[in-house]
């Protein structure tokens, strides 16, 4: 498959009155067509802010730089924001995480809809209309036609959620970004909202970047993964590699968090001690060692990713087979 978007050495910092806050630090990975590519951690690890920094749609006060952003043969880091708010909705798009907040209370759906296509295309309102109707079947919204003249608040959860992914593919992008965009949403619709993106991304043939914290929703949709925590990439591989023989103690330690199959009900979960460190200030070394069971001075010196097999990468000191799972 060939590379749909690339990145290199990511950085996004943020100044703060305590100082600069070093959200994403040095990141780099690839977004291939026709895959789904998951950046999973949890909360605060810096993965909404590189789905941003991707779109240029950072806060005033982020500073992004990186040594290569590219969307095919596009550099997005020499475009200007007219070119880029061009590129956003027609070659790229977003699919937000909550959907009340990302729909505007103010117009219809229909209105929202045919807005995205009028604006970046040539189309008329007729054939907006057209496009919108046909997307809003295709995400599985019954009586599109009603739709349309509905405004967000009249929808349920899992109907915003539905239009939003509509209105992402009503210039037929080749990239897609999806912020958590089951989060707000109950097991069910979830679920069916996963199987939906899946179909639509193997329909269109689109490179899809899906930003989560839950590994069930990774192991059930991705193809590769990358691991963060405290703004760097610990991890990535193929889902299968990932999984069979995770080799960063942060990403055993997520997987031992998991549910087990014939767990008790109320069984305690296992966690992983200790707090994410603070990314303002000066920072080195590994940024899990206050957390590892493995730490040794050596984990204070700048760690980078190395190989744990073909297409794998962590980064640790330590060999794949001896990053144990970090006990509870």
């Amino acid at each position: 498959m060939s590379v749909l978007l690339e990145v290199r050495d990511l950085t996004v910092d943020i100044a703060t009155e305590a100082g600069t806050l070093h959200a994403v630090q040095g990141i780099g990975f690839e977004v291939r067509r026709g895959e789904t590519f998951c950046l999973v951690g949890e909360s605060g690890c810096g993965k909404s802010l590189t789905a941003l920094a991707v779109m240029g749609l950072l806060p005033r006060r982020a500073v992004r730089t990186a040594t290569a952003m590219r969307l095919e043969t596009t550099d997005l880091l020499a475009q200007s924001e007219r070119a880029l708010e061009n590129l956003r909705g027609r070659r790229m798009a977003m699919i937000f995480q909550e959907p009340m907040t990302a729909l505007n209370p103010a117009f219809t759906i229909g209105h929202q809809l045919t807005d995205v296509l009028r604006t970046h295309t040539n189309a008329s309102a007729d054939e907006a209309r057209a496009r919108a109707l046909f997307l809003l079947r295709r995400v599985g919204i019954n009586a599109p036609e009603a739709r349309l003249s509905q405004y967000p608040h009249q929808l349920s959860g899992g109907l915003r959620q539905r239009v939003l992914i509509a209105m992402a593919l009503m210039c037929g992008p080749a990239l897609i970004v999806a912020d958590e965009p089951t989060t707000a949403l109950d097991v069910t619709i979830q679920a069916e909202l996963l199987h939906l993106l899946a179909e639509l991304q193997r329909e269109f043939d689109m490179g899809l970047m899906l930003i989560t914290h839950d590994l069930g929703i990774v192991s059930r949709i991705a193809d590769r993964v990358a691991v963060m925590y405290a703004g760097q990439i610990v991890e990535t591989g193929d889902v299968e590699q990932i999984f069979a023989s995770p080799s960063h103690p942060y990403t055993r330690g997520l997987m031992a968090c998991l549910p087990q199959p014939g767990q008790a009900r109320m069984q305690a979960l296992p966690s992983i001690k200790g707090t994410i460190p603070s990314l303002v200030g000066t920072l080195t070394g590994c940024r899990f060692r206050d957390r590892c069971a493995h730490a040794m001075p050596a984990c204070e010196s700048d760690i980078t990713l190395r190989p744990a097999g073909a297409g794998h990468d962590y980064r640790c000191i330590l060999p794949p087979a001896h990053a144990e799972a970090v006990p509870a």
